[in-house]
């Protein structure tokens, strides 16, 4: 009796844990949409898009022929009320222009390295760290040729049970030495939702 009570002790035991435990499943990178807020899907395909834009734009093939020229990326704005890391979507934009081989990159907006880098030179010039003619000089960093920049904006509108979600993001490629706008395009995302006559 004692045997067959303390079996049973150990499977409800084991069955509880099991019931507790957190459940962890991977899930497909585009799933259906399940919020009017922006999703992890829809900042990544919107990068992607903007991305393929710039790289076949005329203006961008005409503007790097024969010559990579140096870009800079700067933070995209966020314009809209929701919390979007837009530090990351920066990022991601970088890292897919600089796989294209088309262009060459510094740093100098999205994480304050150009003025980290100055700093570093400097300490090693100063502490003799390094070989006095081979030591990087101010003024030698490579002058920016374009810069990108770009914001993404929103607008909602609330009817009754309804919710009509707008976003729209928008960039800009830059000549800095002409001024020019060599590219230009926008992105937009619209979403709906409706809520139920009863809320349970």
């Amino acid at each position: 009796m004692k045997k067959l009570a303390f079996t049973l002790c150990l499977v409800c035991g084991a069955t509880l844990l099991t019931g507790c435990a957190t459940k962890v499943k991977e899930v497909p990178l585009d799933r259906t949409t399940a919020t009017t807020k922006l999703e992890a899907q829809d900042i990544r395909r919107t990068v992607e898009k903007m991305v393929e834009s710039l790289l076949v734009a005329p203006g961008v093939k005409e503007y790097v022929k024969d010559r990579r020229p140096v870009l800079d990326v700067e933070p995209m704005q966020n314009r809209t009320a929701q919390h979007v890391d837009m530090l990351s979507l920066t990022e991601s934009i970088r890292s897919q222009l600089l796989r294209s081989g088309m262009f060459r990159f510094v740093d100098r907006s999205s994480t304050g390295t150009a003025a980290n880098d100055i700093e570093r030179i400097n300490q090693e010039n100063q502490l003799g760290l390094v070989d006095a003619a081979k030591a990087v000089k101010a003024g030698k960093q490579t002058a920016l040729d374009m810069y990108l920049t770009g914001s993404l904006s929103e607008i909602k509108i609330v009817e009754g049970r309804k919710t009509d979600q707008y976003y729209k993001f928008s960039m800009i490629l830059k000549d800095l030495k002409t001024g020019e706008l060599v590219w230009t395009d926008e992105q937009e995302i619209r979403k709906e939702s409706k809520k139920p006559v009863i809320n349970w």
